[in-house]
């Protein structure tokens, strides 16, 4: 774990150099100014240093989130508000081995996107390096700042699931949000300056388990993630197939029952019982194989007819049959043209009847929704205009329970199953009945030309030549068909099979991981006991054991969520007894969490007397005092209160002078080679800004 030690801020204005610095030790901190003094610049300073700036939506490199004096203009006492040619600020922090960190980046007048690291080893070795704030600071082997310093940290870095293709990973801004509690945003909730539109799924439990160092659980919960992400994208797989086969099959008038619905075991196991041929002739009586042997003997047959056989000269009935064809084709035409105009009549009122029973499904649904919340009941009624008590009855009203009404409810439901799977008959049945006259008219305009050609011929042997042509011409062009339906059949059984081997080496076992349940459990003692130290106005001693974590690590008590329990007030004590509890917790289990937790300006967030007196009475408690991690707060507190802190042991560092930037005194020239530059201290004239 690791602690802060020192922020310093530097720069140059029209009217000098300035610079303010903060020197912090481990353990808990008060950082009391007064307001306008500059303790947001303080705090805001680590964030930036640290690449942070996601957290509060600014674009990568944007410093707009700094206050104005370190980009703009500069005010200090006694003299003119000073424009800002340059600034930069850097962080340093310390682990238990004695190693040290500090981190520059630049604000203004320099590349915001590059940090200089110093590292000083524990025998003093020192090294310095610049690396990429932003863009590839994970990616990059040896240029990525979040990349060395998770190295540097010995965080394991861990993929996680996206919502969109391709996956991310675990990022020091994912992770910021429950230990650096932001002034405007911080407060609103927990995890409230979390990133979200990286798109990670679950991010928020996989930061807390991070943090309570249960990797095994948190990679167990990433290979849950992605298993339902794996077994989504079979599902849309196996959905689009199914509506390809079904698709391919009506568009030629056969109908089959090929469906994704189901389980993926559910899909496997049916598609793995029968292949689409064998469905097409139970379902749609078409063995393709045997049509097409028949096709082909016909074609063999009337070739033979046509080249070999003899010719009777006296049969004249080719035209009689060539007609009689043609009449029976259109007759059919007629009759699937009258199916298909009811068909899609009764489509139509059938989906009238479906919208009925949504728009009646959702009334009951509210009105189930005001039965059960108490709302509306007009258990006692009054004229508004007299203000004379009224019958009910004679507003003709019915009484419902709660029980009809819901039984009501699931009537409508089956209705709408019902509804639907008509629906889903009638559309199939349409799209049947068109591809069928679809054909029909193929094989009309065959006849047609079949009889145009007989008839124009001479003789009764030009009349039976002419019909055997236009037959085997019909033949072969159904034979064509038959290939391509044969073609485009077997191109999605292929597809099928794929299907199929890609689903059953799918494990969809539940991965179970028995290292979060202690640290869990832990996490949710220390929180009870923060939540009572910090007052919480529905948690007490004596009901505390009644507060647990969801499954989202949500805290919840007696079933209700703990954020929606209490005063406006307690929403503040919340948040910092989550973030303080995952500290002591993270430390006492050996977790990941980086040994500090920032809270900025929790006084201000209910600056009633209560609020005030609550707070700093849990900063002089022993749970607050003599934590092994390091909390720095910073707030604004009277002379008497800081008294009072002092005379408790608590660890203050009271502001003093105006500001917490200052111009530096100007260097006197000193003439000669001789001449040593500055030292960092010399330069800086302010390392006791706090005392």
């Amino acid at each position: 774990m690791i602690h802060l030690t020192r922020i310093e801020v530097r720069g140059k204005a029209e009217a000098g150099a300035f610079s303010g610095v903060l020197n912090l030790s481990s353990g808990l901190q008060v950082i009391s100014a007064r307001n306008a003094y500059g303790k947001s610049l303080a705090v805001k300073a680590i964030a930036w240093c640290l690449g942070l700036e996601p957290i509060f939506g600014n674009p990568n490199n944007d410093p707009v989130r700094l206050p104005e004096a370190v980009r703009e203009g500069l005010e200090i006492a006694g003299h003119v508000k000073s424009q800002v040619v340059s600034s930069e600020c850097s962080v340093t922090i310390r682990d238990q081995a004695g190693r040290q960190l500090t981190i520059t980046r630049s604000i203004k007048g320099g590349d915001p996107s590059v940090v200089v690291v110093r590292e000083t080893e524990a025998i003093g070795k020192i090294r310095e390096s610049k690396l990429l704030a932003r863009g590839q600071t994970m990616q990059d082997e040896h240029g990525g700042f979040q990349r060395f310093l998770f190295e540097w940290l010995n965080w394991p870095r861990i993929e996680v699931p996206t919502y969109r293709p391709g996956g991310s990973e675990i990022y020091l801004e994912n992770l910021a949000p429950l230990f650096y509690i932001d002034q405007d945003e911080g407060w609103s909730n927990i995890q409230e300056l979390q990133i979200a539109r990286y798109g990670q799924q679950e991010i928020g439990e996989i930061a807390v388990e991070y943090l309570l160092g249960a990797i095994d659980a948190l990679k167990a919960r990433v290979r849950r993630l992605q298993a339902a992400q794996r077994a989504d994208e079979l599902k849309k797989s196996a959905r689009r197939i199914a509506e390809q086969a079904s698709g391919a099959m009506l568009r030629r008038g056969w109908r089959v029952d090929w469906s994704s619905h189901g389980s993926l075991r559910d899909v496997i196991s049916r598609w793995s019982g029968r292949k689409l041929r064998l469905a097409l002739k139970d379902d749609a009586s078409v063995d393709i194989e045997a049509r097409w042997k028949s096709i082909q003997e016909r074609t063999k047959v009337l070739r033979n007819t046509l080249t070999k056989q003899p010719i009777d000269a006296s049969n004249s009935s080719a035209s009689i049959a060539a007609s009689q064809t043609a009449i029976e084709l259109k007759e059919q035409r007629h009759t699937l043209n009258r199916d298909l105009h009811t068909l899609r009549s009764q489509f139509e009122q059938a989906s009238l009847l479906m919208e009925s029973i949504d728009h009646r499904l959702l009334a009951a649904t509210d009105l189930l929704r005001l039965k059960v919340t108490g709302v509306g009941r007009l258990d006692h009624l009054e004229c508004p205009t007299c203000h004379r008590d009224m019958d009910a009855t004679m507003f003709r009203l019915t009484s419902q329970s709660v029980e009809s009404v819901s039984a009501h409810i699931e009537a409508l439901k089956r209705d709408r199953e019902l509804m639907r799977k008509n629906l889903e008959s009638l559309s199939a049945n349409i799209q049947t009945t068109s591809a069928k006259i679809e054909t029909l008219d193929s094989e009309l305009r065959d006849a047609e030309k079949a009889l145009m050609t007989v008839t124009s011929a001479v003789g009764p042997v030009r009349e039976q030549l002419a019909a055997t042509a236009s037959e085997l011409a019909a033949a072969e062009r159904e034979l064509e068909r038959l290939e391509d339906a044969t073609k485009e059949i077997d191109d999605i059984q292929a597809s099928v099979d794929r299907w199929l081997v890609d689903a059953r080496t799918f494990d969809t076992e539940a991965i179970v991981s028995p290292d979060i349940e202690n640290r869990r459990s832990a996490f949710v003692d220390a929180l009870r006991k923060y939540l009572v130290a910090l007052g919480h106005s529905v948690v007490r001693q004596e009901n505390a054991h009644l507060v647990s974590l969801n499954d989202q690590y949500v805290p919840f008590m007696e079933g209700q969520r703990l954020r929606a329990l209490g005063s406006a007030s307690d929403q503040s004590r919340l948040v910092a007894a989550y973030s303080l509890a995952l500290a002591a917790t993270s430390q006492q289990v050996g977790g990941k969490h980086p040994g500090f937790v920032v809270l900025d300006e929790p006084l201000q967030q209910n600056p009633d007397e209560s609020h005030r007196e609550l707070f700093l009475t849990f900063l002089t408690k022993q749970l607050a005092r003599e934590s092994t991690f390091q909390t720095l707060i910073f707030t604004s507190l009277s002379d008497a209160e800081i008294a009072r802190l002092q005379s408790q042991k608590t660890q203050i560092s009271a502001a003093s002078g105006e500001h917490f930037l200052k111009l530096e005194p100007p260097q006197p020239k000193v003439k000669g080679p001789s001449s040593a530059p500055p030292t960092a201290n010399e330069k800086s004239g302010t390392d006791q800004a706090f005392l």
